[in-house]
């Protein structure tokens, strides 16, 4: 695929629809709290019960990918971790670097955008990584938000476990081991693949939104991050693709591509909640907000490269 195609077919639907949100946002000041928990609650498990419940993926890949996500936010985590220290971060933003650096936007970002480049597959393989990914967010995560010290962060943890994107995760599983997956043409499978088809938009708009609340008044200090999460976490990923062996080339380039993807938003919340002092005047928040925005930005030229790559085969 040429870079004019991956901009232009995956790519480019992704930034429209954010860019969308983000005027929606910045022009009318819309809260993006009931359409994210309409997504996280309603359209996104929908997404996942019929992608899993219809797809090819064997348990296997299923496997591997668990494997993966665990495996590839761990060193990443070790990476930042490394980073910070050399270049003297401490405290709060040392754990706000950790947590850029170390968990992509697989669900805002990775899903469309997994679906753009490589169909059905990429979605399945996409809502699989963001379930992953959630467990290790409320678990690793919430330790580093939270400098591991905080008690009460425990309680976080259980968040995972009032997202139904977990349960849909876990029916969808069973239902296909039963054997009782309706028939695609079936009301319910028919209902639940609109719903899901509607996550897609739902998602990027709330993306658009969260980002024209960011301030980005101290670009700079993201340099660090921006470089940990678009020129380091791709290359961890084709290690860890590549180490795993996925039998799928399509599920190897997807876990790739959405480990690439720029910070996640999820953490954020997290250091909202957790992360208490300053340094040098900046706080957890400001900082990991502003690598978000700026990840989100400089990954349109990084994201369109490496689909072009992973299309073409080169790598994975």
């Amino acid at each position: 695929m040429s870079l004019t195609a991956a901009f232009t077919e995956a790519v480019l639907p992704v930034l429209g629809i954010a860019v969308v949100g983000y005027l929606l946002g910045s022009r009318t000041g819309l809260d993006v709290g009931p359409v994210n928990t309409l997504g996280l609650y309603v359209l996104v498990p929908a997404l996942a019960f019929h992608s899993i419940a219809t797809t090819d993926l064997g348990g296997g890949a299923v496997a591997k990918l668990v494997v993966g996500v665990v495996g590839y936010a761990l060193v990443m985590v070790a990476l930042a971790w490394g980073v910070g220290r050399l270049t003297g971060q401490s405290g709060p933003l040392l754990g706000a670097l950790m947590l850029a650096a170390a968990f992509p936007n697989s669900g805002f970002v990775g899903i469309p955008l997994s679906e753009f480049a490589f169909g059905a597959t990429g979605r399945t393989t996409a809502v699989l990584y963001l379930t992953v990914q959630n467990l290790v967010v409320y678990t690793l995560g919430v330790y580093i938000a939270s400098g591991g010290a905080d008690g009460d962060a425990r309680a976080a943890v259980r968040e995972v476990f009032r997202l139904p994107l977990l349960y849909a995760v876990v029916a969808a599983v069973a239902v296909r081991a039963a054997g009782l997956v309706p028939p695609a043409d079936a009301a319910a499978m028919e209902t639940l693949g609109l719903m899901g088809e509607a996550s897609i938009p739902v998602m990027l708009l709330v993306l658009g939104i969260q980002l024209s609340e960011t301030d980005v008044t101290a670009v700079s200090r993201s340099v660090t991050p921006t470089a940990l999460k678009l020129v380091v976490a791709p290359l961890v990923g084709v290690a860890v693709a590549l180490l795993l062996a996925f039998e799928d080339p399509v599920v190897a380039k997807v876990f790739v591509l959405e480990s690439a993807t720029p910070a996640a938003v999820l953490p954020l919340a997290l250091t909202i909640e957790y992360a208490d002092g300053t340094v040098d005047g900046v706080t957890a928040p400001e900082y990991l907000s502003t690598a978000i925005f700026t990840t989100t930005a400089a990954s349109v030229v990084v994201l369109t490269l490496l689909i072009a790559v992973l299309q073409s085969g080169l790598v994975v």
